[in-house]
Parts: structure tokens; C-alpha cells; sequence
């Protein structure tokens, strides 16, 4: 029986991040299942950047202020840094607080840099014409995984389509938990 459960868990959130030791910007472990039966949105930011980050991660606060309640209490959104050496949970902390996006839901990302390279690849975040790769070398798309943990959209980042992305995400909070709901646990 433990076997079966361990294994709805391990499909039920996003696949990415399995294995990974994480931590948000509050000095809290990211755990994947936590986010299971949830919709998650992921992107990728740097503190340092002085342009695209800022202003994505400001237009997916307007965003995020648009969603119907019931959907933002549901969605999860993670922003993960591309530059773990210097992107702390505390400068992550500012960022999010200095962006208006340090907001209930909504994680910002770190952790060991092995951990943060392995989910950049697995999402193929980093655009690697140049090497060495810096953190301005990466993707802007925004990934919307569904409920069960599938990543059901790749989203160009900037500019962020809001009409699409706020339908999109409405879409995937609807989706049923899943095998194993919060209440059942």
C-alpha cells in the first residue's frame, strides 16, 4: 500500500522537480509533494538582472492579482534562480518583497547549485550558444504544469500573453486533484 501511494505522490507533482532539495525564500524546504494536486506555474529569474526578470516577474504579479480567488489559492507559482551562488532565500526574500511578489502561493526558489542545474536542464531553461552559460543566458518561457504534475504549456515569457495565461491557469485549477486530494491525505 505504502508503495502505490509513494508512487501517485511521485506522479502527481511536477516531475521536474523529483529529487531536488530546494528551499523557498523563506528558508523553507520546497517539497514536490506539496504541490501535488495543485497547478504550478515555474519560471527562472536572477536578482541581479535589470531587465527582463523584473519586469516578468512584474507582469505575473498583475497576473496573479487578476485570478479569481479560488484559482490563486490553488495555483502554486515557483520562481527559480539561475544563480543559486548568489540568490540567497534572504536576497531572494527582497527581490519578492522589492517586485510586490512576496505573496501567499508564490515561492521563490534556491538551493544547492547542483540541484538548481539539474532543474534547469530538465527544463532546458538555459540557452547554451554561449558557453560558459551565464544567468542571463536564460529561457524566459513559463511552464504551467496541470494537477497531476504533466507539464501542459511552455509559455513565451516576454512579453507575457496575461489573457492566454490567465485562461490557461483557470483551465488547470478546474482539473480534478487527483487520485490522492489534500482532504484524503
Amino acid at each position: 500500500m505504502l508503495l502505490i501511494l509513494q508512487t501517485v505522490l511521485a506522479h502527481a507533482q511536477p516531475a521536474a522537480l523529483r529529487g531536488l532539495a530546494l528551499v523557498d525564500h523563506h528558508g523553507q524546504a520546497l517539497i514536490p509533494e506539496t504541490l501535488t494536486g495543485r497547478p504550478v506555474l515555474l519560471h527562472f529569474v536572477f536578482t541581479t538582472c535589470a531587465s527582463t526578470c523584473p519586469a516578468q516577474v512584474h507582469e505575473l504579479a498583475e497576473l496573479h492579482a487578476q485570478l479569481p480567488t479560488p484559482v490563486r489559492q490553488r495555483l502554486a507559482m515557483l520562481s527559480v534562480t539561475v544563480d543559486p551562488l548568489s540568490d540567497t532565500p534572504a536576497t531572494l526574500k527582497a527581490y519578492a518583497r522589492r517586485l510586490g511578489a512576496d505573496r501567499p502561493g508564490w515561492r521563490f526558489v534556491t538551493g544547492p547549485p547542483a540541484a538548481v542545474q539539474t532543474l534547469v536542464d530538465r527544463m532546458q531553461a538555459l540557452n547554451t550558444r554561449s558557453l560558459p552559460a551565464r544567468p542571463s543566458d536564460h529561457r524566459t518561457s513559463l511552464y504551467l504544469f496541470d494537477t497531476q504534475g504533466v507539464l501542459i504549456q511552455r509559455f513565451n515569457g516576454v512579453p507575457v500573453d496575461r489573457p492566454r495565461l490567465l485562461h490557461e491557469i483557470a483551465l488547470a485549477a478546474r482539473q480534478p486533484r487527483g487520485p490522492l486530494t489534500a482532504s484524503s491525505r
